[in-house]
């Protein structure tokens, strides 16, 4: 009988160390689900930021595209007056203003990927491309 109840008690104490354990795996699952879930959100709106950050950007950039579009229209209806080297010269510049007014919108377009690292990379880029692109028509008028 002494035996009996000892045995029972071990086997008691088995099962009950049993549930408590798978408990605990229990909940480091679930604490786990939990953090990869709040990891998952935390990529989301840091992507939906980059995004929108992007779009701002990108509506900035077309605004200054679209104003490059309507000096080049101007530019085009100026009249030159001169000799025909000067008119040459003019149609150049004006090739010249429409080729970097494209490769700016070209760039912009282009940029697909998010990262904070390539964001600040392309960002300096097109700016600086915008920026070149206003001085030569700031320049020669």
């Amino acid at each position: 009988m002494k035996k009996s109840i000892v045995t029972l008690g071990m086997i008691a104490m088995i099962f009950a160390g049993t549930l408590t354990s798978c408990k605990d795996r229990e909940a480091k699952v679930e604490d786990a689900q939990e953090d990869v879930l709040e990891a998952k959100q935390d990529v989301a709106e840091e992507q939906n930021e980059a995004n929108q950050e992007y779009q701002n950007y990108k509506m900035e950039i077309n605004e200054k595209i679209t104003k490059n579009e309507q000096k080049i229209a101007d530019l085009k209806v100026k009249k030159m007056t001169g000799s025909a080297d000067a008119q040459e010269r003019h149609n150049k510049r004006i090739a010249r203003l429409e080729e970097k007014n494209s490769e700016l919108k070209a760039k912009l377009d282009q940029y697909t990927t998010y990262s904070a690292d390539t964001w600040e990379a392309f960002k300096a880029d097109v700016q600086s491309t915008a920026d070149a692109l206003e001085k030569e028509f700031e320049s020669e008028n």
